[in-house]
């Protein structure tokens, strides 16, 4: 996901829940599960890495 992002020339903020466990529950409130890495652009959230839908919506930017 970095890479790809990276690659895009987005900017993006990194939250790592080793280091910062509260935000697990904001992980489950943003997405409904724990699984990772969650992306949100814009108003929509993204589970996993999907390129189609991380490239439409940074298009739809």
């Amino acid at each position: 996901m970095k890479k790809f992002l990276a690659d895009q020339g987005v900017q993006y903020k990194e939250i790592d829940l080793a280091a910062d466990p509260a935000k697990v529950s904001e992980l489950v409130e943003v997405s409904g599960q724990l699984g990772v890495p969650v992306t949100v652009i814009g108003n929509e959230v993204i589970i996993g890495f999907d390129r189609g839908r991380l490239e439409s919506a940074l298009a739809a930017l």
